[in-house]
């Protein structure tokens, strides 16, 4: 039902004076910034982690990409898998792969893992997710899950999906993207694929929402209060350089 997602590789987006947005004004617990490995840097300022997003599901290229910017990182150095198009659709054989390489120790010198699941070429992957997911847990990783607005947008069950990563005590965050174009100047809480806001209750993850920027983290924290969630913080999409004070 979505075509285009901000958090997809080889994305930029020219943003007018006009789309452009204030810098963070609440405080935060994890602050955190999507890297693009195509386009590094722009990283705002206060970062408690960073993301080297490099839109690749297959675990070699995903490494390969992020090995350039990971010692420029702030914070906890994070590296992603998956993403919003053909490169980053996940396959039961590209999350075996990754298992493979987390268990063999390919991912040393990274402090943590993001799961982007937005695309699946098939049904029943949750136990691979799972798999791989214990694995970075095993092998001292952090662990972040990242999906489109309530849930994968291109995957069959992805209710399913879900409740196994609400359910999965391996996940150390949950990231919803509040965000379509990355352009948004007022987060966006869609719903979609039969999963509501409500069920993130549920979640043993802490839910740290990513943003177009830190200044809507003040309307995320107020609309997940009223639902009775805590907000622990969020990951921003946009760059520095297309935010304005």
């Amino acid at each position: 039902w979505l075509k285009i997602f901000a958090a997809c590789p080889f994305l930029s987006f020219a943003f007018s004076s006009a789309m452009r947005f204030a810098l963070p004004t609440v405080s935060a617990g994890m602050i955190g910034y999507w890297d693009k490995t195509w386009a590094a840097g722009g990283e705002p300022g206060g970062l408690t982690m960073e993301v080297a997003f490099n839109g690749w599901a297959d675990s070699g290229s995903a490494r390969s990409d992020s090995a350039a910017v990971r010692d420029s990182l702030r914070g906890d150095k994070y590296i992603s898998l998956g993403g919003g198009n053909a490169n980053g659709r996940f396959t039961a054989a590209r999350l075996q792969a990754a298992l493979a390489d987390v268990e063999s120790g390919a991912f040393a010198g990274w402090d943590g893992l993001v799961l982007d699941v937005e695309e699946c070429d098939s049904a029943g992957l949750a136990s691979d997710f799972g798999a791989v997911l214990a694995a970075a847990k095993q092998a001292g990783l952090k662990t972040l899950v990242t999906v489109s607005h309530t849930a994968p947008y291109a995957c069959s069950d992805a209710a399913a999906l879900m409740q196994a990563f609400f359910n999965d005590g391996n996940v150390d965050f949950l990231s919803p993207q509040l965000y379509t174009s990355g352009s948004e100047s007022q987060p966006d809480f869609t719903e979609g694929s039969g999963v509501t806001w409500d069920l993130y209750s549920a979640s043993k993850a802490a839910l740290v929402p990513s943003v177009v920027d830190g200044s809507q983290y003040q309307q995320v924290q107020s609309f997940f209060s009223g639902k009775g969630i805590s907000v622990q913080g969020y990951v921003q999409w946009a760059s520095a350089s297309d935010v304005v004070v």
